[in-house]
């Protein structure tokens, strides 16, 4: 299922106002590789959200964790013994 999806472990964000706009801008810090530790996190565009939007985004981020946490974890496929 997350075979097809390449996935970037977020390491940490920054959120910051922007008055002018009435707004909130997102950026995400993010591991490439397994190899790299958060101080060599990369950072993703500044991604910017009216604050309807975020309020949108942050309840459908809590909905998204209670499912994945109601699911739990699965073994691998793969053979068993």
């Amino acid at each position: 299922m997350t075979d097809d999806l390449p996935l970037r472990p977020v390491s940490g964000w920054d959120l910051r106002t922007i008055p002018a706009y009435g707004a909130v801008a997102l950026t995400l810090h993010y591991l490439v590789s397994p190899m790299e530790t958060a101080a060599q996190s990369h950072r993703s565009p500044n991604f910017v959200f009216q604050t309807a939007q975020l309020r949108e985004l942050g309840q459908a981020m809590i909905q998204a964790a209670d499912r994945a946490e109601t699911a739990g974890m699965s073994a691998p496929a793969g053979p068993t013994n």
